[in-house]
């Protein structure tokens, strides 16, 4: 997501969302860092070792963190008018919010032009039923298919633009 923000932001458009990175100590994932991408506000999404939010796998969600910068990021995408907003990632972290789950689904249901990652195999009904959904392409991106996935990404989000 982060060469798609950066692509397009070169190209003048204004992309609005969140962004989600793992952090590593060594060869030890500790965490994940999330970053509103319009003010530039970075936090905890989770990390190991914190006794305060709800446990996924070995990491605790910074709840308040979450709903700072990741809600607040998806509540100015919805106020703005963005050539482009970025949603990364929807996962089970993410949907431990409730006030994520309802800015998604408001997020999805306004018309805006929106890539967002999803946790394979993940169903989560604020997506099924926002309006965009049935207008949805899924991609599976693969190692081994990353190159051709981004390439298609961008003819998609150049159509998208050109609309506009």
């Amino acid at each position: 997501m982060q060469r798609i923000h950066d692509h397009y932001k070169n190209k003048g458009l204004r992309v609005d969302g969140m962004l989600t990175q793992e952090v590593r100590k060594g060869d030890e994932r500790i965490g994940f860092k999330i970053t509103d991408l319009s003010s530039g506000a970075e936090g905890w999404l989770a990390r190991m070792g914190e006794s305060v939010g709800p446990r996924i796998g070995k990491y605790n969600v910074n709840s308040k963190e979450l709903e700072e910068i990741g809600v607040s990021a998806l509540k100015g995408a919805v106020e703005r008018s963005a050539d482009l907003v970025l949603v990364d990632e929807i996962g089970p972290m993410e949907m431990t919010s409730s006030a994520f789950r309802d800015t998604l689904a408001k997020l999805l249901s306004a018309g805006r032009n929106v890539i967002a990652t999803v946790k394979y195999g993940s169903h989560y009904p604020e997506i099924e039923r926002s309006a965009g959904f049935a207008e949805a392409v899924s991609l599976e991106i693969f190692r081994d298919n990353r190159e051709e996935v981004m390439q298609r990404i961008l003819s998609i989000v150049d159509a998208w633009t050109e609309r506009s």
